[in-house]
């Protein structure tokens, strides 16, 4: 009987998943969706389709209930739905093959990628340069062309990149050999020659060199405090966001590597509430501005407790891919954070824009569905 009432739950679960990855795609081109918030309330409902027809246990049910909870409490306060859709999708993950839907998100995001290049290559639509003064360089910036490839900016185009490496390590990681990696560092470091994005070139560098290190040196796998560090690293990366947003420039220190950094914490700290002194429990209607940083952002439009459980749910990931000697899980935790340091692609309405979302969909229910294959 479970299996028929999975069927449609199931067929639910892909046409919502790869709306979302649709849309993700959208968004990253020139283009303004006018139904984004349409799509939104049509691939929440299929995913709670999805969540219906599935059998949780007792112990998930108390789990799903609390976050509830927490996200219905948030969505009141903030009026940000995100929260909330994020939450249902990772509880509708539930027996659903996580690489197959890793699998899907890159398809889509790589089929999404060449149409909207050859879109802006034929003159159709986008543009594949932009010219323009991007806060780079000396007060008050430069004027630089990079190039966007069809894309809503050049490092929008960079970030696919890392968004597309990230997938094929995960997916691919145990059938890659050297030369695997070598062409994805070299496609990378071609295109970084045209977007000049430098954040995501670093992350991408560190992502590729850790996967190689993980893969041919199979004893870091095994070596509890390799996990132990990098949980404290995101730790240290959440807490110095967080000080960044206070200070701004106000240290010499903060001064110098916010000239690194174009800026970023300055910007942050200029907006009141984006402050971590006026971080609230959950945050307010108000709170609306964008910036780069990810993790202020995340306090900024949420607030502490959604954000607090955010970085919770990264040191899960972090226990449970020492757990299942998860090396790839490990890295892209690591990762998102570094990158969440100096970009928000990931902090965002389009939760699939977050692959820890899927990972979390999958490492979520494993501790009792370990407890009930021994209970028989």
């Amino acid at each position: 009987m479970q299996k028929k009432i999975n069927k449609p739950g199931n067929l639910c679960f892909w046409i919502a998943l790869i709306i979302e990855c649709v849309i993700v795609m959208i968004d990253k081109s020139a283009y303004t969706n006018p139904w984004e918030g349409q799509l939104f309330r049509l691939t929440f409902l299929l995913f709670c389709i999805k969540v219906i027809t599935t059998r949780y246990s007792k112990k998930e049910w108390i789990v799903i209930a609390i976050v509830g909870v927490l996200v219905s409490i948030s969505y009141l306060v903030n009026d940000k739905d995100e929260v909330v859709r994020a939450a249902v999708f990772v509880i509708s993950c539930k027996n659903i093959d996580v690489k197959k839907i890793l699998k899907v998100v890159l398809g889509i995001t790589l089929a999404g990628s060449v149409i909207l290049f050859i879109l802006a290559a034929s003159g159709t639509f986008g543009a594949m340069a932009m010219t323009a003064n991007f806060g780079r360089g000396p007060s008050p910036g430069i004027v630089e062309t990079r190039y966007c490839f069809g894309m809503g900016h050049p490092n929008a185009f960079q970030c696919m990149m890392y968004m597309m490496t990230v997938l094929c390590l995960y997916i691919y990681i145990d059938r890659m050999k050297w030369y695997h990696f070598a062409a994805l560092f070299l496609i990378n470091i071609i295109t970084y020659q045209y977007t000049d994005s430098n954040t995501a070139i670093l992350v991408i560098g560190a992502t590729i060199i850790g996967a190689v290190i993980m893969k041919y040196v199979p004893a870091m796998r095994n070596m509890k405090w390799v996990y132990w560090v990098s949980g404290v690293f995101v730790l240290a990366l959440v807490s110095f966001s967080a000080f960044g947003s206070h200070t701004g420039r106000e240290t010499q220190f903060m001064y110098d590597l916010d000239q690194i950094l174009n800026g970023r914490f300055q910007y942050a700290h200029a907006i009141e509430n984006a402050r971590v002194e006026n971080w609230t429990l959950f945050s307010n209607r108000a709170n609306t501005e964008f910036f780069d940083q990810g993790f202020i952002r995340l306090f900024y439009w949420y607030g502490i407790i959604p954000g607090v459980v955010y970085v919770l749910a990264n040191l899960y990931l972090i226990y449970q891919s020492y757990q299942k000697r998860d090396y790839m899980l490990l890295i892209i935790v690591v990762g998102f954070s570094l990158f969440s340091l100096m970009e928000a692609h990931l902090i965002s309405v389009y939760i699939l824009r977050n692959y820890l979302f899927i990972l979390l969909g999958y490492y979520w229910y494993q501790p009792f569905e370990m407890v009930e294959k021994k209970n028989g």
